[in-house]
């Protein structure tokens, strides 16, 4: 009850200060399965067939009339090509011309939908995964990358065609209102420079001509970072990096930071909008003051490397607990009418949305992570 009395206090609070913050906020899905099952359900290599293509529609349909604006698509490049393979999360490497053709008819699909409710439209957002024969964190430069150990030349060979394929998948396609329907594509996930084995020789072999020929496309090209969200770390006021002071205090941002570093001294480009996988595991504090830190974090620590002070988002917990899932959802919803610099969230779904072991699936609360007036 204090919580309930005290959250609507801050929220009329905030409605006088929304006229100062016009920057639209966008909630979205990380959506990629159509069940809990992650193995079995993960739709993008069996789209062809139709009960899936079928269910798929039926739930992207829902998820619009909730009040999502955007899906955010996960693809996992694991296994070789022309093999069998019943683990269906695990799309090839290279992705193969069933695999380009599914991606492409599921954008299609997406463009087509629009909300019954208030007659909106969704964008999409992808992200390129790396994992067994394409885990480049597997060897090194003299060994080779991946399961199988490829050479550098024929890992990053496949690596082009990936790109390719999925850009050729996308390109164009539009929503009959004639808007692009792909926002932003992401050549990787929770970017950690330091932490993840050979991620610095991927991103410098790779990441140059991904951003070329993804803008070449009108798409936004971006990375997305992961965030520490212990709650005895986002609250160390007295935490000193030995390395690099601007993280004094902000220890949230650990391996953000030291992954805008990297790719400022490689002389990449750092994205327009930092995005970042944000988990809050919280034991006392509320999920609104742990949220603020995070973001404050943000903004005092990366503005030293000249990064933009605009943040999205990018995966973060949905807890099955009615309440608990509330409270979150609105922690970040409360900030983004406070402050425009966070702009976008999107939640994950299986595996682990809900915490080890806990995976979810349709149908979303997503009203939990709207902004107050939006339900």
């Amino acid at each position: 009850m204090f919580f309930l009395l005290r959250y609507f206090h801050v929220v009329i609070i905030l409605t006088f200060n929304i006229v100062f913050f016009s920057s639209a906020y966008d909630v979205g899905v990380d959506y990629h399965a159509t069940g809990a099952n992650f193995t079995d359900t993960v739709f993008i290599t069996q789209y062809h067939i139709p009960s899936i293509r079928s269910i798929v529609l039926a739930q992207l349909q829902g998820i619009t009339d909730k009040g999502a604006t955007f899906v955010s698509l996960r693809i996992w490049f694991v296994a070789q090509p022309d093999t069998t393979n019943d683990q269906h999360w695990q799309a090839t490497f290279p992705m193969s011309v069933q695999e380009t053709i599914n991606l492409h008819q599921y954008a299609e699909d997406v463009a087509s939908i629009q909300s019954t409710i208030d007659g909106h439209r969704l964008h999409l957002d992808v992200c390129l995964l790396w994992l067994g024969v394409a885990d480049y964190t597997i060897g090194n430069l003299t060994d080779g990358f991946g399961y199988y150990h490829l050479n550098t030349s024929e890992f990053t060979s496949r690596v082009e065609k990936t790109m390719d394929s999925v850009l050729q998948a996308l390109a164009n396609v539009k929503r009959p209102d004639g808007v692009l329907l792909v926002k932003t594509i992401y050549l990787e996930g929770e970017v950690m420079i330091g932490a993840k084995a050979n991620q610095d020789w991927f991103l410098s072999t790779h990441y140059p001509r991904f951003i070329q020929i993804v803008t070449n496309a009108n798409f936004t090209p971006a990375i997305y970072f992961l965030i520490d969200g212990l709650e005895e770390h986002v609250l160390q006021a007295d935490y000193i990096d030995a390395q690099f002071p601007a993280l004094n205090g902000h220890r949230s941002m650990y391996w953000v930071y030291r992954s805008l570093n990297f790719l400022k001294t490689q002389k990449l480009p750092l994205p327009l909008r930092i995005d970042f996988s944000c988990y809050i595991d919280r034991d006392k504090a509320t999920y609104a003051n742990l949220t603020k830190h995070i973001f404050n974090d943000a903004s005092a620590s990366l503005s030293v490397l000249g990064a933009p002070d605009l943040y999205g988002v990018a995966e973060t917990y949905y807890f099955v607990n009615n309440t608990q899932r509330k409270e979150y959802g609105q922690a970040f919803a409360i900030e983004a009418l406070s402050n425009s610099r966070l702009n976008r969230l999107s939640f994950w779904t299986t595996p682990d949305a809900g915490g080890k072991g806990i995976n979810v699936a349709y149908p979303f609360a997503i009203e939990d992570f709207l902004l107050p007036s939006s339900y």
